[in-house]
């Protein structure tokens, strides 16, 4: 009974996925299921025969239940099977025999279950939605996103990516996925496939240059732990209508992205404003005792919960009608660009690279560290992007030498 199953099976799964199930012309086309070792290496197994006539037991089972037609090897009648066909006339048979719901019947629900959850979500996960309904009504694959037949998780996906399309503030995966999903782990079943339709619905995500499924969450503020921003240096802000001095806080201040939403500028008195990448650079900089500038860590990826820090800082100084120069420093490497990058063209087009040149590689070539071929190629990519001609010349530098620098090695003096 165990093999007769799987054999149906199989042979189901072949018919769903033919043209005879999207409606093309029968003619005298069928669904076989060939009998070689790639499908079906049991069968094939030269150390005992209890595989080959368990296998041959169900095909006549089928054959008897008229569900199936075996085709035996010549000269090998009731020993070797070439190949089996299903019986199209019995298609309901061959579902109610396995207990198994026609696809039809599952792309059904899943369509019903995306309209569901599209009322509500943000324009992209709307449409991301709207398209799986679409293609599970005409009987096309969603395979890219997720598994026709498993209903359970299409729900979990389709939740989890309406709930991510409205998040307003940063929140742990965790408690993310307890409170959209009811586990702390569930959303992990899914998360891949949210960042999936995350970029290729969200235009904003792809222009993005976003790499990975943690990043592209980022963005859409799920992240694994939060981190504060620290800021140092003379500023002056209000929240909730409290006035906080961050040069009373030694050697800097940490503050939630909850709190940038209400926060107002009242004063920010330097000549220039640093992000520093790494967090163990930005205390070796902010120690140095710099006193003409405001030095911020945006604690982990750049999402838009975090870059809204600066741009409010930045609108305070246009409204005042100050020309404050904004700088980044970061490692001198494959991320390093493309965190530059990215936070240049999504939040502060003036954005200029600090200590990340020829100059800097070569004065503390002796921490720098050798890259692979496969590390090269993405280099190689960048060279090949106008996004990055700022640093062409430090890329192929590098790849001549084959050189890359963490900024901890870097002591950058005083600006």
């Amino acid at each position: 009974m165990q093999d007769a199953a799987k054999l149906l099976h199989l042979l189901l799964d072949k018919f769903e996925n033919s043209a005879l199930y999207k409606g093309a012309p029968r003619n005298n086309r069928r669904v076989w299921l060939r009998f070689n070792r790639r499908n079906l290496p049991r069968y094939f197994d030269d150390s005992t025969a209890r595989h080959k006539e368990s296998i041959n037991e169900g095909a006549l089972l089928l054959e008897e239940r008229g569900l199936v037609e075996i085709v035996w090897e010549r000269f090998e009648e009731g020993n070797l099977i070439n190949k089996l066909a299903l019986n199209h006339h019995r298609l309901q048979e061959a579902y109610d025999f396995l207990g198994r719901r026609p696809r039809e019947a599952r792309e059904s629900e899943v369509a019903g279950l995306a309209r569901r959850y599209a009322r509500g979500a943000a324009p992209w996960a709307a449409e991301f939605l709207g398209w799986v309904a679409e293609r599970a009504d005409s009987g096309e694959s969603v395979a890219r996103y997720l598994d026709i037949g498993d209903t359970r998780r299409a729900a979990m996906l389709f939740k989890a990516v309406r709930e991510a399309s409205l998040l307003e503030e940063e929140t742990p995966r965790r408690v993310f996925s307890q409170r959209v999903l009811g586990s702390t782990k569930a959303f992990d079943q899914v998360k891949s496939a949210v960042a999936r339709a995350a970029v290729d619905f969200n235009a904003g995500l792809r222009r993005a240059g976003l790499e990975g499924p943690d990043e592209i969450l980022a963005e859409l503020g799920i992240v694994d732990n939060p981190q504060h921003i620290f800021i140092s240096g003379d500023l002056k802000f209000t929240v909730a209508g409290k006035l906080i001095n961050v040069s009373y806080f030694y050697p800097d201040l940490g503050i939630a992205t909850e709190m940038v939403g209400p926060m107002q500028i009242v004063a920010a008195p330097v000549d220039y404003v640093i992000t520093i990448e790494n967090l163990t650079a930005f205390y070796s900089f902010i120690k140095e005792g710099r006193k003409n500038c405001l030095a911020v860590y945006l604690g982990g990826y750049h999402n838009a919960h975090r870059r809204n820090f600066l741009l409010k800082i930045r609108d305070f100084f246009v409204q005042n009608g100050r020309a404050v120069s904004f700088y980044h420093w970061g490692d001198i490497d494959y991320g390093g660009f493309t965190i530059f990058t990215h936070l240049r063209d999504n939040c502060l087009p003036e954005l200029q690279p600090l200590a990340m040149d020829i100059d800097t590689l070569e004065k503390y070539k002796k921490f720098c560290l050798p890259f692979n071929k496969e590390y090269a190629k993405k280099l190689h990519r960048l060279l090949q992007d106008e996004k990055y001609r700022v640093f062409h010349p430090v890329i192929q530098h590098m790849l001549k030498n084959n050189l890359r620098l963490e900024q901890e090695g870097v002591r950058l003096k005083v600006y």
